[in-house]
């Protein structure tokens, strides 16, 4: 889990320093207030450019070939081009240069640099990457667990030549070699991190462990159970036993029927805990010899009658409130979700019953940003955190338990929050309406 993130030119941060800890340990449960323009936003873009980060060789190998496909096609005239399909299918980020794009923060000279701090299986680490204001890698390094001691990984920096560490205690010899030719060619446009995934998947398991440290690996695995929610990017998530990908609809193989009638069960169980007129949920299915298409229906007592409601035309909350559904599973199953404005639309009675029934069941980490002050009576002071900004424009996000501003259980966090105590609100004038749409106030043409 994370432990600590430091911006340096990242978007609208100059220097913050993001400490999730609460006495040394991750906090599960992280919400995120500021005003609007205060860079809540920021923080779960520094998440998604990690992510994003490792899969950029996997998405460019993958377009290569779509490519040499489109070239062989008779067709090839009448199809998109290229980058159409590179953006409609994998968000066009098969580079760092695209991952990056927009999050220098503008007038800064100086490079950007993202500094992540986490604890795996007991051990601390920290990962740095610096980039400059065009998206070129400065500089890459892992530290963590080596033997009992933490250590370095890798560090990789770009002066005029590219200089390439790598402990021989992680990697042995035919693997830096290996390592070494890729990072020649490919690293300042792909981190090391997507190098290496790369890498991994083009050697079987068993060379992989043998050859490279099981601690390297595990901080891998780690970072790819980052998963996103923001209005441009959901996921990924992985296919599991417990619940279907698509919600919603999809289409499924006839061997998946049994997830099928087990997601059909924990959607009911969620929504009749929130709803009190959701008397059955149920999956209307098209079956055919080898798959089945499915579509929720909600059953709802309306006016008397039992009516059934496609998904499809039920409120933009329950909507929200069903996508949400895969983040909760992962968060309590071990993953790192992180999630913008995660009640918009969704009524903050029931937000906060959600956060109260979930927050003892995470063991992964669930960080979200919000405006939703309604929250703040349900969570710890430790979990809600407060960008403020002074008058200079420089910005610090601490947490309702810090320094000499804790918040004893029987203070109203909420009230003290819209009085000010945190920082954190807007502070507007009032407007003149009448003034500001006057007719001495038009241009003249």
């Amino acid at each position: 889990m994370f432990k600590k993130i430091f911006f340096q030119n990242f978007k609208s941060f100059s220097n913050l320093t993001f400490d999730l800890t609460n006495r040394g340990k991750s906090k599960n449960l992280v919400a995120i207030y500021g005003e609007n323009g205060s860079g809540k936003s920021n923080i779960v873009d520094s998440f998604k450019l990690l992510r994003l980060s490792m899969d950029t060789m996997d998405i460019s190998k993958k377009i290569s070939k779509l490519q040499e496909k489109l070239q062989e096609n008779e067709n090839r005239e009448n199809l998109p081009d290229i980058n159409t399909i590179s953006e409609l299918f994998f968000g066009g980020v098969n580079s760092f240069y695209e991952v990056s794009k927009n999050t220098h923060r503008i007038s800064a000279n100086d490079n950007t640099k993202l500094v992540f701090e986490f604890n795996i299986a007991s051990g601390d680490g920290k990962y740095t990457l610096e980039y400059n204001k065009i998206g070129e890698i400065i500089s890459e390094s892992l530290d963590y667990t080596i033997n009992s001691q933490i250590g370095n990984h890798f560090k990789i920096d770009r002066t005029t030549q590219i200089s390439i560490a790598l402990n021989k205690t992680i990697f042995k010899k035919g693997v830096i070699k290996d390592l070494q030719e890729q990072i020649e060619k490919f690293w300042g446009k792909h981190t090391f991190l997507a190098i290496f995934s790369d890498y991994a998947n083009s050697v079987n398991n068993d060379y992989l462990f043998t050859n490279i440290s099981s601690n390297f690996i595990k901080v891998i695995h780690e970072f790819k159970k980052i998963s996103i929610w923001t209005e441009e990017m959901q996921g990924p998530f992985d296919n599991t036993s417990l619940l279907l990908t698509k919600l919603d609809k999809g289409e499924i193989n006839s061997n998946e029927k049994d997830k099928l009638l087990q997601t059909e069960e924990i959607i009911y169980n969620y929504f009749s805990a929130m709803y009190a007129d959701i008397k059955d949920v149920r999956y209307v299915l098209d079956e055919e010899s080898e798959s089945i298409k499915y579509e929720l229906t909600i059953y709802k007592n309306i006016g008397g009658e039992l009516t059934e409601v496609p998904i499809s035309l039920e409120s933009n909350g329950t909507k929200k409130l069903l996508e949400l559904l895969t983040v909760f599973l992962w968060a309590v199953d071990g993953r790192i979700c992180v999630v913008d404005e995660i009640d918009t639309g969704i009524h903050d009675i029931l937000m906060n019953n959600v956060l109260k029934s979930l927050s003892d069941c995470i063991s992964g980490q669930l960080i979200f940003t919000t405006h939703d002050t309604a929250l703040l009576k349900e969570l710890l002071p430790s979990s809600a955190y407060f960008i403020s900004i002074d008058v200079n424009g420089n910005k610090e996000i601490r947490s309702g338990n810090f320094g000499d501003k804790k918040v004893s259980p029987n203070n109203n966090m909420e009230k003290m929050y819209l009085e000010g105590f945190f920082g954190a609100i807007p502070e507007p004038l009032a407007i003149d309406f009448k003034e500001l749409f006057s007719k001495d106030n038009k241009s003249e043409e």
